[in-house]
């Protein structure tokens, strides 16, 4: 799994910075222009958000701020400040809107009432509707580009033949799948599971993977 900018012609900031990350005023404000790329590039994804653009820049604002003083620029990986944050302010973004998605979708039918024709929603608000409730499960797909982050020292494809043992044919499965970038709904449709069952087996898989990695020392 790749991050890729979902702005048209655009490429995911590069959160440029060398050495120990110092939040203080002036780092800050000079990667405010890629803090906010990368709210713009969450909150305009379909479906989209844009009044919940100002809540994403604060979002990733603070993880910024609370993520980027761990970063280490002398680990062996030799990972850049961006390879370091992008993941992780990418992620609490679209956990966030996953969140802001889930409470609008249950308020939909008295969204929409204005919308309904003869007793049936347009195409265009059918569309939006459809959009909504099939976003993935931010929660149990990120976690692929989370752990590869979490254990880059330890070269992820090297370790993953042995991660990989301690889950289940189904699980190998549905990570095969999520490492595919396809949603959970078409890992349901593939695997002929039920959409429950498929956000089920990939929080067991995401569970193992950490496990396996804290028994090998990879993370903590």
């Amino acid at each position: 799994m790749k991050l890729k900018c979902q702005l048209t012609g655009a490429k995911c900031p590069s959160y440029s910075h060398k050495g120990e990350f110092q939040p203080d005023n002036a780092t800050i404000t000079g990667l405010l222009p890629d803090l906010d790329r990368c709210a713009s590039c969450i909150a305009l994804e379909p479906p989209s958000r844009p009044a919940f653009r100002d809540d994403l820049i604060q979002i990733a604002s603070v993880t910024l701020i609370e993520k980027g003083p761990t970063f280490n620029p002398t680990h062996e990986s030799g990972a850049s400040f961006g390879t370091f944050i992008r993941p992780k302010i990418c992620g609490n973004l679209i956990n966030a809107k996953h969140k802001e998605l889930k409470l609008y979708a249950r308020e939909c039918p008295e969204s929409y009432m204005d919308s309904y024709t003869n007793g049936k929603l347009n195409a265009e608000d059918q569309r939006d509707i459809n959009l909504i409730l099939n976003t993935p499960d931010a929660d149990a797909e990120c976690f692929v580009d989370r752990l590869i982050w979490e254990i880059s020292v330890a070269n992820f494809e090297k370790v993953l033949p042995q991660l990989i043992e301690a889950l289940t044919h189904r699980e190998q499965q549905v990570f095969t799948c999520i490492r595919e970038d396809m949603s959970n709904c078409d890992i349901a449709k593939l695997l002929k599971l039920s959409l429950p069952r498929i956000s089920q087996l990939a929080k067991k898989v995401e569970q193992k993977l950490r496990q396996e990695c804290q028994k090998f020392g990879l993370i903590e």
